[in-house]
């Protein structure tokens, strides 16, 4: 069980930190690897992959402030939201990526992130 106490590296706020910050790195690193390739031959999944960047890292914001104690419930929620936006997405990507069969380590971890994300936004409990 995820421990309550302020100082606790369990609490919600900061695994939710942990994944976020985690999933922002995993998007910029695919966007810099293909950077090239990507914004010329698909700017549409350039851009989609740009959204998903700044919706990690507005997540992992969010949660940081919130785990620093400066939260209030309009933050609460909007971590939870964000969480579960970020989770769902990946979600939808994992399951895109094994349909057209180009499901590999980096679709699976991801998902595992988005899953991650998607947990503990529906293990928080509402202020």
């Amino acid at each position: 069980m995820i421990a309550d106490s302020a100082g606790s590296p369990r609490r919600p706020e900061n695994l939710l930190f942990g994944a976020a910050l985690l999933g922002a790195l995993d998007v910029a690193s695919f966007l810099l690897v293909r950077r090239r390739q990507i914004f010329r031959a698909s700017p549409g999944r350039a851009s989609g992959s740009i959204a998903g960047l700044l919706l990690w890292s507005g997540l992992g914001v969010a949660s940081w402030v919130e785990a620093s104690g400066c939260g209030s419930r309009r933050l609460h929620r909007l971590t939870t939201s964000l969480a579960v936006v970020c989770g769902l997405g990946n979600l939808a990507l994992l399951a895109i990526h094994f349909k057209i069969g180009k499901g590999r380590q980096r679709s699976l971890f991801g998902g595992t992130l988005g899953a991650a994300a998607l947990g503990l936004a529906v293990r928080r409990r509402p202020r």
